[in-house]
């Protein structure tokens, strides 16, 4: 089930957060951060729940734009699914989430932000085609 991020989701984002970027120290994933990212119309965290545990996450910013009217453009980042859970449809039922939201608002384009040495996320996402 993909839904929007909830305050009781912070201990397990948190740690999928840790897996995304493992040598980094400063991650900190704080209960008014996901109230406040819920409460902005232009950002969302989404989470895809299965069997009450959250699996995987991706963190969705709409950008306003003036070049093309009123169509906006997005950006997805931090994207992360338990290596469990790789290859069961997690990250694709995230993707396809996404996709159809920013259809639906009239997105312009969805711009992946992706680590250069992620290999493995890179290769999932070439199967990936996120044009509007």
């Amino acid at each position: 089930m993909i839904r929007e991020a909830e305050q009781r989701d912070r201990d397990r984002i948190e740690e999928l957060y840790k897996i995304l970027i493992p040598d980094d120290n400063e991650i900190i994933v704080k209960k008014e951060r996901i109230d406040q990212v819920k409460q902005d119309p232009h950002n969302f965290l989404y989470v895809n729940e299965i069997e009450g545990r959250v699996e995987g996450t991706v963190l969705l910013t709409i950008c306003l734009d003036v070049m093309y009217g009123n169509r906006p453009y997005a950006v997805v980042e931090y994207v992360i699914v338990d290596p469990d859970c790789r290859g069961m449809g997690v990250g694709k039922e995230l993707f396809n989430h996404v996709e159809d939201y920013c259809k639906k608002i009239g997105c312009r384009e969805i711009l992946l932000m992706s680590n250069v040495k992620r290999l493995a996320a890179h290769e999932f996402l070439k199967d990936k085609d996120l044009a509007m």
